[in-house]
Formats: C-alpha cells, structure tokens, sequence
C-alpha cells in the first residue's frame, strides 16, 4: 500500500488505484480478497467499493489480503490538501476508540467484553454512542478476514499470538491494522516503516499522509 499510493495523483479514479493496489498484492504473492477506494466525494461510505470517480483531494484506500493462510486488514489514507484541525481532532479521538480495543485485548478476555470496552469509547470520545452500529468494529481475523467478527454475543476467547484487525470508524475517518496479541500491547504487524505515524500509548498509529 505504501508503494502504490506513493503514485496516486488526485484524478486518479477509485477503480484504477484498486486495480494498482490488487496488482501489487498479487506481485508479493498475496490474494486480494477486498479491494476498496473512497475519493473525496464518497467519505462518507464505510465499505466503498470502487467506482469510476475521481480520487481528489482525500481518499481512503482498504485491502483485506491473504498469504500463507492469514488475512491482513489494512486501512490507509492520503490527501493533497492539508487537513483541518476539526479532520485532525476527530482522527486523534477515533485512535483513543480504538485503543479502547486493544487495552481490552488480552489473552483470556471473552471477545463480547472486548467488543463492549471497544463500543463503549465512542461516546467516551465525543462520538454517537450508537456510531459503531453503522459498520462492523472487526475482531480476530486469520482464515476468514473476521474469524469471527466481533459482536455482543461473540463468546470466544482471546488467545495469546492470535491476530486480530480492529475497525473502528467514524464519518469521514477510519483506523484499522492487523496486529499480534501478546501479554502486553499487542504487536502492529502492518505499519510500514516509510509510513508516517503517531505513538498513542506506545503503539505507532498511521497518520493521513500528505502527498
């Protein structure tokens, strides 16, 4: 994903950076199992699949990619315009969300628990308390992209190196790895190294790169 989007320009449309994206996947000798692109004019979609609209000035790019027998859960953004410091405010809420998941990822914990920490930061954030109704929050993934999904009555339990992909989302924002539960933080196993980040409570989160 790094790669690729280092050469989307803004009137680039969601299906040729789709394209780019399934293609580089496939070159590594992974499977894209989903592909999504959301330009300027379609943030607001959680799951978009890509159409022929331009990217513009903001975009949001996933990949849900399969090898050697795990699905790797990506979310990415990139923008050419500066973001403003109500985007800015909303993203560094949405990442105390999602650490509300991980703090509550441990190895023994019943995913239900889990799930309800995850939800319960939206309202705590300043968010609708009821915004993870309008898409999935993620869970454990491995031979399914969320094996299984994560919900109110998911009674499974953490296991220690198990993955998992968090997804929590807001209009207009999004933040999702695929990482390893440990005794502690868990491992981000999917932030490139040439990608920026920000460190909240010591995991590198990514930022919204600016090209």
């Amino acid at each position: 994903m790094s790669t690729v989007l280092a050469g989307v320009r803004p009137d680039d449309t969601e299906r040729q950076v789709a394209a780019r994206l399934a293609g580089g996947l496939v070159a590594l000798g992974a499977d894209p199992l989903v592909v999504l692109a959301a330009g300027r004019d379609r943030l607001s979609y959680r799951h978009p699949l890509p159409t022929t609209g331009p990217i513009g000035a903001v975009a949001m790019v996933v990949v849900c990619a399969r090898r050697q027998g795990l699905i790797a859960n990506v979310t990415r953004w990139i923008r050419f315009t500066p973001a403003t410091a109500e985007e800015e405010d909303v993203q560094r809420r949405l990442f105390e969300v999602e650490h509300a998941f991980f703090a509550a990822t441990r190895p023994g914990a019943v995913l239900s628990d889990v799930f309800a920490a995850g939800t319960a930061a939206y309202a705590e954030q300043g968010f609708a308390a009821d915004e993870w109704t309008r898409h999935h929050q993620g869970g454990p993934t491995g031979y399914n992209g969320r094996d299984p999904r994560a919900g109110a009555s998911a009674d499974g339990l953490v296991v220690s190196h198990q993955a998992f992909a968090w997804n929590p989302n807001v209009p207009g924002a999004k933040v999702e790895d695929t990482v390893l539960v440990g005794n502690g933080d868990p491992e981000v196993l999917s932030v490139a190294a040439d990608w920026p980040t920000l460190t909240v409570s010591g995991l590198a989160r990514p930022l919204v790169r600016e090209q």
